[in-house]
Parts: structure tokens; sequence; C-alpha cells
């Protein structure tokens, strides 16, 4: 399929991959359009909890959590989880690392004991 965009990098009429609910259909969401910023999904389905993708062949599951930082990065974040871990920081596979902005800020990453659990090493 081709995708057809205008001059100034706005995407053709498109549904969300998820709801299939129309993309911009009022005009103030241009950003679920625009090229430089289009996931597939509406702001709703994009900003949505965690959600499961998949199950893995061991009872894990592979979860879709909305980006960390939306003003930067729209699209979701997968990570493995199991629903078993003991992790105290582990939130459906991610875990959150704070530091303060003068580090750069918080950001998130996948939970070392689903990770390895998943891909064999534990």
């Amino acid at each position: 399929m081709r995708i057809k965009m205008s001059w100034d990098g706005m995407l053709s009429k498109r549904n969300c991959e998820k709801c299939n609910k129309p993309l911009n259909v009022d005009g103030n969401h241009p950003a679920e359009l625009y090229a430089g910023t289009y996931t597939g999904l509406c702001y709703s389905c994009q900003r949505e909890g965690a959600y499961e993708i998949e199950k893995g062949p061991n009872g894990e599951k592979f979860m879709s959590h909305p980006p960390h930082c939306p003003s930067w990065r729209r699209d979701r974040e997968t990570y493995w989880w199991f629903e078993d871990c003991t992790n105290p920081e582990c939130n459906k596979g991610k875990i959150i690392v704070y530091r303060d902005l003068g580090k750069r800020g918080n950001y998130s990453t996948y939970c070392k004991e689903c990770f390895d659990r998943h891909f064999g090493k534990a």
C-alpha cells in the first residue's frame, strides 16, 4: 500500500490501528497524522495504560506501555513481564529510573528479572 502525504508532511486520512477511530477527525489533533509524529494511534490509544500485546511461551506477557515522555517521543514502549515477578519496582515489565534534571531526568527501562527470565538467563 502506498502512503500519500501532502507537501507539508501530513499523511492522508486513516484510522487508528487499535480502535479504528479516524485520526484527526476534528482537525485539532494534527500530530496524529503528521509524518514526524505519526504512530498509527489516536491520542486516546497512545496514552492508554499498559495492555497486553501477546503471550510468550512460558506464560510471560508482552506489554505495551504509554510513552514515558510524550512531548518528545510519542511511540509506546514494550516490555516482557511475568505476573509472578517479585521485583517491587517492576510495573508490568517496566521500571522507572529516577534521577534529577541535572542528569537529564527520569527514564524507563526493562525489569531485569522479567527480561532475564524471558530470554533464559535466569
